[in-house]
Formats: structure tokens, sequence, C-alpha cells
């Protein structure tokens, strides 16, 4: 088939990651990922799994981060091979699964939790900004300004991309450092406990394992998809083709093992010890049940906070949807799009839906929900593929992705047949969209698509760039 050469499809920021472009060090990755994992949801959800002891133990919380965390490190790095190997974003290898136009829709599903918690995380940085204020200027009460004021810093760092988020991360992952630190010892010392106390406090278990991995999960699935954004930034080897995929990957399991599972341990922990002995899970809430004595150290804290909330949007919740939305706007700049997603998620006003254990609920539904395309993209990239791409028509629409019309029907189906099949999974609906949806994408397409769509399976194309 005569490829048709489409601007379209060729937005700058979605083009391949060349060398100049992977510009993050390994301390650079771990920073990044550490300034995105200590954030209110975490240190909240840490407080919220306990529940009032009908929850879980510190303990059997260490356990289920664990678990959490190291699956999510693990799909991570799998979907990131692709950004590491290719240089492609998420945004365009859907084009490959999806099909030119299906990606649209695969885009869009998983912008949701994006617009969601760029929203939230923004309202509780917005609170802290407003309680400085309020400190320093008695009287003063104004979230609404606060919200449109922070909202706009984080908008602008992002425009400057992954290296300036990174960056930023220097600065933000020293003080929420600190601050958790002196946490521990003001709950210490306030309620005359030490931290093994606090590690055998008891709970009632109320909460499944599935269930609970699956809560810590599916804040970052959304992240796991867009490993491909991240890993296509870290500098790599020059005999990177020759190398099998861990060696490949292991900057970018270094730094999540560092930046996600041990700092998300921590932040955890301590979020679960604050919801313990004051009954707050809001981290503003705590810092002022804490420190409202002590002015220097509660407007540190609250600075800290919104450093928290700022250091894991940029990465997290606007980069993601800015490039999935320049996917389907392409006449669209990057600078539009960031704005465009950070004004969707403040529309949302995902703060107004809040109590009891709200923040793990909704991680688990959101996991569910993305269940079935991390599941496709595994199966179309390892199983289908075999880790071999044709790069150049992932950016020339009329290509090999083409399928019917722009839509790959196997991995709409698949998607929407497992999504149904996993809300029969109660607790451990997010394994069963996952597990499911590889079992029929990879069906489907060996039984229909690749007998009618040729999909040159084995053969790599480089990208070419327009003559």
């Amino acid at each position: 088939m005569q490829n048709e050469r489409s601007d379209k499809l060729r937005s700058p920021e979605l083009l391949p990651a060349g060398e100049k472009e992977r510009t993050l060090s390994l301390l650079d990755y771990t920073l990044l990922w550490a300034g995105m994992t200590i954030n209110i949801v975490a240190f909240s959800l840490g407080a919220q799994y306990y529940n009032s002891g009908d929850g879980l133990s510190p303990w059997m919380l260490v356990l289920v981060v664990f678990i959490g965390y190291g699956l999510v490190t693990a799909l991570t790095v799998l979907v990131g091979d692709i950004g590491t190997k290719y240089g492609v974003p998420f945004a365009v290898y859907t084009r490959a699964a999806f099909g030119y136009k299906g990606s649209f829709l695969a885009g869009l599903v998983r912008s949701i939790p994006c617009f969601y918690w760029f929203g939230f995380q923004t309202w509780v940085g917005a609170c802290s900004l407003n309680m400085i204020v309020g400190i320093i200027m008695p009287g003063f009460d104004n979230v609404t300004l606060m919200l449109i004021l922070f909202a706009v810093f984080q908008i602008v760092n992002a425009l400057f991309g992954m290296e300036a988020m990174a960056k930023f991360d220097w600065l933000a992952v020293p003080c929420l450092g600190i601050m958790f630190a002196v946490i521990v010892v003001a709950i210490c010392q306030e309620y005359n406990v030490s931290i093994p106390d606090i590690m055998n406090v008891h709970a009632a278990g109320n909460y499944s394992i599935a269930f609970a991995v699956s809560g810590i999960a599916g804040g970052w699935i959304t992240m796991a998809l867009n490993g491909p954004d991240l890993s296509r930034q870290i500098k790599r080897t020059p005999d990177y083709q020759n190398e099998g995929l861990v060696k490949r990957n292991r900057r970018a399991i270094l730094g999540q093992l560092i930046g996600l599972m041990a700092v998300g341990i921590i932040a955890m922990i301590v979020g679960m010890a604050a919801g313990i002995y004051t009954g707050e899970w809001d981290l503003n809430n705590v810092v002022y049940s804490l420190f409202s004595n002590n002015m220097v150290l509660l407007v540190f804290c609250f600075i800290a906070i919104a450093f928290a909330q700022w250091s894991t949007n940029t990465a997290a919740n606007l980069m993601p949807p800015a490039y999935i939305l320049l996917n389907i706007f392409p006449k669209l700049k990057f600078w539009m799009t960031t704005i465009i997603s950070g004004v969707i998620g403040l529309l949302m006003m995902p703060w107004k839906q809040q109590g009891g254990d709200f923040l793990v609920v909704i991680q688990s539904q959101f996991s569910t929900l993305l269940g079935p395309i991390m599941g496709i993209m595994l199966a179309d990239y390892f199983i289908i593929r075999k880790s071999v791409l044709n790069v150049d028509d992932l950016y020339n629409e009329g290509g090999q992705y083409e399928y019917t019309k722009g839509f790959n029907m196997s991995a709409i189906a698949t998607m929407v047949l497992s999504f149904g099949i996993s809300l029969f999974g109660g607790d451990y609906s997010f394994f069963v969209g996952l597990v499911v949806s590889v079992i029929i994408y990879t069906v489907l397409m060996k039984a229909f698509t690749l007998k009618k769509y040729e999909q040159h399976i084995g053969i790599e194309v480089p990208f070419k760039e327009h003559n």
C-alpha cells in the first residue's frame, strides 16, 4: 500500500525522541518518580486504608504497597520499552494497537484519571497556599483565586518540558522528605508513641489484598500506560539495540524501585500514622493540628504540600493528556493542549467528592477502567509484534495501521468486552480486565485482523523525515 505522508500525524512533540532529547539521568528519573510519588493522594490513601481501624494494619499496608508498586513498576517498564527502544510516546503507539482513529478513543479513556487528579491535587495545593496567605495576611480567605494561580504555575512549568519538571523535583523532594520526618517526630512526641508502636497497631483487615493492591496500583496505572512518555526521555547506551529488555531499561527499573516503591512505602506509612492518631486524612488538616502553635513550621509544611502537588501534577497529570489531545487535534500546539488539560481538570471539580474511603474506591475504579488498555498494549507489543515496530507507518496515514477506516476493531471489541467482564470480578476487577484483555486481543488479532491486514510482523522500519 502506498503510504500517504500526513502532517497531521506528525506533531513535533509526538515525533520519536532522538538522542539529544534524552536528557534524564538516573538521578533525574529517580527524583522525578519520587516527586510524583510524594503527594496528597499517597499520604491520604495511607490514612484511608486504616479507615478508623476497619481497614489494613501498618504492616499489611507495607505488603500491599510493595505488591502494588512492584506491579506498577513491572508494567511501566514493560510498556516503557516502547519509548526506550523507539522513542515514541503512548499517544502514538496506540495507533498501532487501536488504529489511527481508534487511538483517539483509547487516549480519551486514559485521560479521564489525569483530569480528575490534576483538579483534585491542584485544589489541595490551593488550600495550602490559601492558608499560607491567611497566616501572612490575617483575614484572607480566597481558595478560588489560589486555585487559579496554582494551576497557572503548574501549567507554565509543564510547558518547559520533562527536564524542567525533573529539575523542580530537586527542590521539591528534599522539602517533602523533611516535612514527613517532622510529622513523624511530632506524632511520636504528641501521642507518646514510638515507630514500633505505630507499626504494631492492629486493624480489622476488612479490605481484601486484591482490592487494596488494585487501589494502590490504580492511581499509577495511568503513568504505567504512559511509560513510553517517560522512558523516551532517559539517556540510553549506544548499544541499546543489542541489549535485552531488563538491561536496556535498567535505569527505569532502578529509578522506580527507589523513587516509587521505597518513597511510596514511606509516604503511605506516614499517612497511616497520621490517620491513626489525628483521625485526619487531609494533609493540610494534619499539619495544622500538629503545628498550629509554630507558625514557621506550619508555613514550611504548607509550602511543602503545595510542592508535592506541583511535582506530581506536571509530569503525571498534565503532560500525558496534553500529548493525547495533540494526537486527536494535531493542529493545536503543545502549550494549547496543556492549558486545555488543566482547564478540564478544574472544571471537573473533583474536590467536591469527599467522605469515608472515597480515594481508595476511586483508585480501584480507575484501575478497572484502564486495565484493558494496558492488556491490549502489552499483547500488541510483545505477543503480536514481538517488540519489533514499523515506526514510520505510525506517522503515515494510510499505512499498515489503517485497519478498518482507521479503527482496529479487534482492539475496540477487546476493550469493551474486557471492561464488561471485569465488572463481575469484584475485588479482582483490575486483574480480570488486564488478563482477559491480553487473551481476547491476541485471539482476535490472530483469528481475524492479521489475516485481513498485513502487519509485516518482525520487520523493523525506522522513522523517516519528509523529503
